[in-house]
């Protein structure tokens, strides 16, 4: 080829490739560089190709052997950058943008691409700069805008956020891209109505974006629109199969109206996926699905760094100064003190610390300041900070400022958890308790509560945090639970809506703990005793139909299922008592269900499994006194709930000893677990003011001491 054909091949390569035809430039590009080798044109856009390809490391190659022939190309350097941001190399690629800018400080695409490393390098003040300055030299780039308006989200300043989201759509009123960023924006700030509009016109304007049939999936979850949501899941799927948690926010879906469907090869799928430490799941979703701590380590590990848990201060560790506070600061973190089960387990603990060593702030994340649990729980704090609508930094310089000794998460990664506020370590000593049974997987979370049943010696190492083992059971307990109006009717099993003979299983727990195999269990149970009924939690249409077509299908009347409507908490407490059995769900067991029913005087058979959810109800049968009830496999769980209801006289025996027990055993006992977690408070503090690290201890046992009947 002559030096004029290859300048002919060359400048119809560019053309294709200036119109969107990388692959057929490529083509051109290598003919090229079969005639001259060292072209540095041909190399460099043969590169660029690859990389628009799909090829970045091959991309790289191509590029760097340009760079060779001739290093003074800024554009051939800043696309090297492009190739590196490609295969996540962030840093390497910032050192590629900065070296094309010292030849050319206004070169555009170096300048956003520079913006675009920061921002992968989580140096969000940094990519603002970039983006603002490609933004003065180009106001109408478009995916600047959008960028920009992505880090004023990081940065916590929604407002601006918002309004140059609102700028790149009235540049392009058909870009889907801003949209769907206006859209996340939008469910960030609870506004789920309005983010949904704007995910409907995104994918309106491109119906293949991935990304915005996810998180209007998630957005129709928190309308409880479980069906939509399962579908729009779906449909990300069919368009991105590797599309990061949407096969387990699919699943999770579905399970919220015990849609079946394709769970055994779904569960498969995420266990297996986890294991090779892909984004498949959230950490909460997945408790319901595995039962290996393990995995559930590298669940919740994955979701920590998305949240950017790998950054800043990790567990405290130095030495400290002793602390200005006359009383250890304990800052309780949550968005549940409402009527929420959080509450109405904590409530006794928040009203009976001891004031003269203790100090008690409840950082409130929601508001319902209306509710009588609200109200009752707001009055045993000493200070409360209203943090609705604080940003995550913002909180954690709020609380740091009031000298907090002990940051205690209530939430983990549930519902309105705030991961985030401790990611900036707004105290030396950080605990996670009770709202998620689970490891955060976090290196800003010291400690988790548990006790020596929850979290055995063997299982430990599954478990980031370090274990505070108190004696008896992780779970406190309120004894002052709420108390029905003297107006309130004495439930009775007719108006109830249950027979008047005949053994009642109850499980009234949350449906996505429902599952397949679990429910062949509750369906054997049922066609072995002809006259008992299942008592479930009921309020969604759906869900009722789904799980009556199953009974069906496992030959049971579906009229054998009964479905309770939501009623306030008192009255709820006293109608558990006309079950006779409560039947615990596996893997991922009840917490306050499980109380509850201890408290109504019901018995409760569990199958205890391996990780912390799994084991929940056993620890709170041993601190009640019923260590029998706890089953090691789902065929001893079935055996042991058909014996305690065929041998005459059992079911009444541990009814009575229930009874019995409620007074005597640790487990309702709100100031015994006071002292005990107040203790384990005590030594987190002391290792602390001592400049140790964090480390796994145990809480000696006080006597148990009889009390009067609650």
């Amino acid at each position: 080829m002559t030096n004029e054909g290859t300048a002919d091949t060359l400048q119809r390569a560019v053309g294709l490739h200036g119109s969107g035809h990388p692959a057929r430039a490529a083509e051109l590009y290598a003919e090229v560089l079969r005639n001259q080798p060292n072209h540095p044109d041909a190399l460099h856009l043969l590169g660029v190709a690859e990389t628009q390809l799909g090829r970045p490391r091959s991309g790289l190659v191509w590029i760097r052997k340009s760079l060779a022939v001739n290093p003074d190309q800024p554009a051939a350097i800043a696309n090297e950058g492009n190739a590196l941001l490609a295969v996540n190399e962030f840093a390497q690629a910032l050192e590629s943008y900065d070296q094309a800018l010292r030849s050319w400080p206004d070169y555009l695409l170096a300048v956003y691409g520079r913006g675009n490393a920061l921002s992968a390098l989580r140096r969000w003040t940094e990519a603002l700069a970039s983006f603002d300055r490609v933004l003065e030299l180009k106001p109408d780039f478009l995916e600047a805008l959008i960028a920009r308006g992505g880090m004023l989200q990081k940065l916590e300043r929604p407002i601006e956020a918002l309004a140059t989201y609102d700028r790149a759509i009235e540049l392009s009123p058909n870009c889907a891209e801003a949209f769907l960023e206006r859209g996340h924006l939008l469910s960030e700030r609870k506004q789920i109505a309005a983010a949904i509009a704007a995910y409907d016109r995104a994918l309106e304007l491109r119906p293949t974006l991935a990304d915005a049939w996810f998180s209007r999936g998630l957005a129709l979850s928190l309308q409880a629109r479980f069906a939509d949501a399962a579908a729009s899941l779906r449909r990300a799927l069919e368009l991105d199969p590797h599309h990061p948690y949407a096969l387990g926010a699919s699943l999770h879906a579905q399970l919220q109206v015990c849609d079946w469907r394709g769970y055994a090869a779904a569960a498969h799928t995420l266990e297996a996926s986890v294991e090779r430490d892909e984004p498949v799941d959230f950490p909460f979703s997945f408790l319901a699905i595995c039962d290996s701590p393990t995995l559930q380590l590298k669940c919740s590990r994955r979701f920590a760094a998305l949240q950017g848990a790998t950054q800043g201060a990790a567990q405290g560790s130095g030495p400290a100064a002793q602390s200005a506070n006359e009383r250890i600061r304990i800052a309780y973190v949550s968005a549940d003190f409402l009527e929420h089960p959080t509450a109405y387990l904590m409530a006794g603990l928040f009203e009976k610390h001891d004031r003269r060593r203790f100090e008690i702030i409840g950082v409130s994340l929601r508001d319902d300041a209306q509710s009588p649990t609200a109200r009752r729980i707001m009055s045993a704090f000493d200070q409360v900070v209203a943090a609705d609508a604080l940003p995550d930094a913002v909180l954690a310089r709020r609380m740091s400022d009031m000298r907090i000794d002990i940051a205690v998460d209530l939430m983990g990664y549930t519902g309105e958890h705030r991961s985030g506020v401790f990611t900036h370590r707004p105290a030396p000593i950080q605990v996670n308790y009770l709202g998620f049974p689970a490891t955060t997987g976090s290196p800003h979370i010291d400690y988790l509560i548990g006790d020596e049943f929850l979290i055995p010696p063997a299982h430990r190492t599954a478990y980031s945090e370090c274990i505070a083992y108190l004696p008896d059971c992780f779970q406190v307990n309120d004894d002052r639970r709420a108390a029905a109006t003297p107006s309130t009717a004495t439930p009775t099993r007719a108006l109830m809506g249950l027979p008047a003979a005949g053994i009642v299983w109850c499980s009234l727990h949350s449906s996505y703990k429902l599952n397949p195999p679990l429910f062949d269990v509750w369906c054997r149970l049922l066609n072995a005793v002809p006259d008992s009924v299942l008592w479930l939690l009921g309020n969604n249409p759906l869900l009722e139909q789904n799980l009556c077509r199953e009974a069906a299908a496992r030959g049971v009347a579906p009229g054998r299922l009964l479905f309770a409507k939501a009623l306030p908490y008192p009255e709820h407490l006293l109608r558990l008592s006309l079950a006779d059995v409560c039947l615990d769900t596996a893997p991922f067991n009840g917490g306050a269900t499980t109380s509850d029913a201890l408290w109504a005087g019901v018995p409760v058979v569990t199958c205890a499994g391996q990780a912390f959810a799994a084991r929940m109800s056993g620890s709170l049968l041993k601190a009640v006194g019923l260590p029998e009830l706890i089953a090691k496999s789902l065929p001893e769980y079935e055996q042991l709930a058909l014996q305690l209801v065929r041998t005459p006289g059992r079911l009444a025996e541990v009814r009575a000893a229930l009874a019995g027990n409620r007074s005597s055993a640790p487990l309702f006992d709100t100031d015994r677990f006071r002292r005990h977690v107040e203790a384990a408070y005590l030594e987190m503090v002391r290792r602390h003011r001592l400049g140790l690290p964090p480390a796994t201890f145990g809480v000696a046992a006080e006597p148990t001491a009889m009390r009067p009947n609650p």
